[in-house]
This record gives structure tokens, C-alpha cells and sequence, in this order.
């Protein structure tokens, strides 16, 4: 079976990781990138030939270089126009039958086996979701189990209870209609829907959980997925475990990594190599701890990616993203949930956003430098290269390289002692 992975786009609303990732599937969560968890499930999913569309210039092929376990054919689309055109770059190498998805579907394995089921000769099969949020995704109108209609950006009107979740079972007959389709960002759904007009194309609705990567947020249920796969605690005898700290159901702890004494880790948990988790420390709700960061003494992480090389001291971090390289000083506090309990909203490219998380903290770009007692608000994106100055509140997004602090206007300085009184005591 044969499968290709799209990681040519430009992923422009999956700020502030998109700066410095050449593609959004180069993330590392749990010692890996999300291509390389993908190429994993690939493998166990019996597809043994993947065609990587990459974008001009990618250092991915080097990335995969030694990759032994799958062939891998790279295509270049030398400029990211949309879905429908990497697909056509792919065309020369595609067999009669193969998957389309997007090389952070961490989530194939649960997938592609019931889906090539479905697949005859000539019919395509595609993976749909009953949701609740709709205006992000792909609508699908179904009859039966049949796909009868789609549409890419639906109004209110037009959106129906079931989403694409982006994984396609295609025959190449497919590819002419893609052909004959106008070029444009969303040729490939259009080319789709005028297919389900004149094929059959069968949807397998799930109910299980399904990724999504489109916003940086979503890599908190990617992360979720990988460590769910996580069937039972593997601790390195290269690792230094105090003997009382406290490991509570599956953790991973890899090499040179060091949890000192008091921390409580509650699995399901990641913690990379040379990652240094500090006395009193307690993890918990899913955590990812990548390679050389720290988590110092008496923080609480909860449901967190931490990447890699990155410092932290006391205070807590819930439902948050920090990216690599940068350092959080003592007293940070990522305020998690709204007031009113409401589910958070987040703004990206001036437009806000409705994330779908009732707990969601922050996320904190990559280089950048967090002051002392600092407290940052449900959903602020925190660019790269930046620097909070102590005791700040943050309120909003702070682009990159950019100083944000408070400025106390005035400071009160006077005289506080008390005449004592030898009689009275006073």
C-alpha cells in the first residue's frame, strides 16, 4: 500500500513555531518529530511506500536520510499552492490506489486499516468526524455512509454535523478530475466534491479522538494521542531516579535524564534525555519534557509540551506550549481557564479564534525570556526572541522580539516605625 504525506505548506496560522519550523511537522513531541511518528504508524499500518511532497530547498530528505524501515520518494513543489497541486507533482509515482494525508497524522494507525476495507477498484474513501466545531474544517453532507456533498468554507447555512478529518483513500482515477479542476488553494476539495458527484465515495465516520494541526494549539492533542500509545513505563538504567520520588502509571524517562528527590511524575508522561526534573516538582495530566530542558524545583506542569533546551523554576504551567530555548524565570502562573468557564479563545492573524479548549493556557515561542512573577492570561500567544519584564500581567498576544513589561509609575517610601511606649507595651 502506498501513502503520501503532504509537508510542503506554508502553515501560516500555526504561529509562532512557524518563524523558524520549515514545516509544522518537524515539532518534536516525545523525542521525535510528528513526520517521524507518522512514518512509524505508517509502517505498522502496513503502507510500505510513502512519497514525501516537500517544499524547494527542504532539509527533510537529509532529516530522513538514514531511514530504513519504509521507501520514501521525495517530490518538490517548488511553491505552496495548496493540496490539489502537491498531489499533481506526485502524479508520475502514484499506484492505482493510495492515502493522502498530512505528515503530522500521528493517528493512521487507528485508521487505515477500516478504511482500505471500505476501498473497491475505483471508489475513494474518506475519514469523517461528527464535531462540534465546523467553520475550521471541510463539511460533508452524507446519505448513509455515502458523501454526497462537500463543502470548504461553509456559512452557517451550509454546515452540516460531520467534518473531514483529512485522511483520503483515493483511486487514481481521482487524479483526472483533479486535473481538470482550475488551479487554486482549495482545488483539491473542490476536485473531491465534483468526484462524489459522478463516484462513489464512502465515509468512515468516527468517533474516535482525530488530529488536527492547523493551529499551534493543536499540538496539545497530539501530544495526548502519543502518549495515550504509551502501554507501559520504560525508565532508562542511564537515567538517575531519586528513590523517592514518586512515578505513578506510565512514564518514559530516557537517557541522562535525572528526576530529583520528592518529584511526583503522574503518567502518562514523557521526559526526554539529559532533562532535569527538580526536587518537589510535580508533572502531571500528560506532559512531553523534551531533550536538555529543566523543570526546577516545587513547579507544577500540567498537560504540557515543554521542547527542547528550554529552563523553568517554581510556579505552574497547565495547558501550555513553551518552545525551545527559552527560559521562565521563578513565580510564573499561566492562567488556564475563562472566569465564565466558557471554552478560550486565542488571536491569530488578527482574528480571534475559538480554540474548542475550555483549559488552555499559553504558548511561548521559541528564544525567549520570561521575568520573575509574571502571569499570562488564558490563550496569549507569546512570539519568539521576547522578553516579559517581572511582575507582569500579560493581557495579549506580544509579537516577536518585542520587550513587554510594566512600568510602576510611582514607588511609596516612608517611615513605618512606632513609638514604644515601656508602660503600656505600645
Amino acid at each position: 500500500m502506498q501513502a503520501v504525506l503532504l509537508a510542503a505548506g506554508k502553515s501560516s496560522r500555526f504561529y509562532p513555531y512557524n518563524q523558524h519550523l520549515e514545516h509544522k511537522s518537524l515539532v518534536v513531541v516525545m523525542g521525535k518529530t510528528l513526520l517521524e511518528h507518522t512514518l512509524d504508524n505508517l509502517k505498522k499500518s502496513s503502507i510500505d511506500k510513502v512519497i514525501i511532497v516537500v517544499g524547494k530547498n527542504s532539509t527533510i530528505p537529509q532529516l530522513l536520510s538514514n531511514w530504513k524501515d519504509i521507501a520514501i520518494t521525495f517530490v518538490v513543489q517548488p511553491e505552496p499552492l495548496g493540496m490539489g497541486d502537491a498531489l499533481l507533482h506526485a502524479k508520475k509515482h502514484l499506484e492505482k490506489k493510495f492515502f493522502v494525508l498530512g505528515s503530522y497524522h500521528v493517528d493512521i494507525l487507528d485508521f487505515a486499516k477500516e478504511m482500505s476495507a471500505l476501498q473497491s477498484k475505483e471508489n475513494a474513501v474518506v475519514l469523517v468526524k461528527k464535531d462540534d466545531i465546523l467553520d475550521r474544517y471541510g463539511n460533508v453532507t452524507l446519505e448513509k455512509e455515502r458523501v454526497i456533498d462537500i463543502v470548504e468554507k461553509p456559512d452557517k447555512a451550509q454546515r452540516t454535523m460531520h467534518r473531514i478529518a483529512a485522511i483520503y483513500l483515493l483511486p487514481k482515477q481521482f487524479i483526472r478530475v483533479l486535473e481538470e479542476t482550475p488551479q487554486e488553494e482549495y482545488q483539491f476539495e473542490k476536485a473531491l466534491r465534483v468526484f462524489s458527484k459522478n463516484n462513489y465515495v464512502q465515509a468512515l465516520v468516527t468517533q474516535k479522538p482525530t488530529v488536527t494541526l492547523k493551529y499551534s494549539w493543536d499540538i496539545l492533542g497530539i501530544k495526548d494521542h502519543l502518549l495515550s500509545r504509551v502501554s507501559t513505563s520504560v525508565i532508562s538504567k542511564k537515567a538517575s531516579v531519586a528513590k523517592d520520588a514518586l512515578l505513578i502509571g506510565t512514564v518514559v524517562i530516557e537517557d541522562g535524564a535525572t528526576v530529583l528527590e520528592g518529584a511526583i511524575i503522574k503518567g502518562p508522561a514523557y521526559i526526554g534525555k539529559k532533562v532535569l526534573i527538580g526536587n518537589r516538582a510535580i508533572l502531571r495530566g500528560g506532559v512531553s519534557i523534551e531533550e536538555q530542558s529543566v523543570v526546577g524545583s516545587q513547579m507544577e506542569v500540567k498537560n504540557t509540551l515543554i521542547m527542547e533546551h528550554t529552563t523553568t523554576h517554581a510556579g505552574f504551567i497547565g495547558d501550555s506550549i513553551i518552545g525551545h530555548d527559552t527560559k521562565i524565570a521563578g513565580g510564573i502562573v499561566t492562567a488556564n481557564v475563562r472566569l465564565d468557564r466558557q471554552p478560550v479563545t486565542s488571536m491569530v492573524q488578527g482574528e480571534k479564534v475559538n480554540t474548542g479548549l475550555r483549559h488552555f493556557g499559553t504558548i511561548i515561542g521559541n528564544t525567549s525570556n520570561i521575568g520573575i512573577r509574571v502571569a499570562i492570561m488564558p490563550g496569549v500567544i507569546i512570539g519568539n526572541n521576547v522578553i516579559v519584564g517581572p511582575s507582569t500581567t500579560v493581557m495579549k498576544n506580544i509579537d516577536d522580539d518585542k520587550k513587554y513589561y510594566t512600568k510602576f509609575v510611582e514607588t511609596v517610601e516612608e517611615n513605618h516605625l512606632i513609638a514604644y511606649d515601656k508602660n503600656n507595651g505600645k
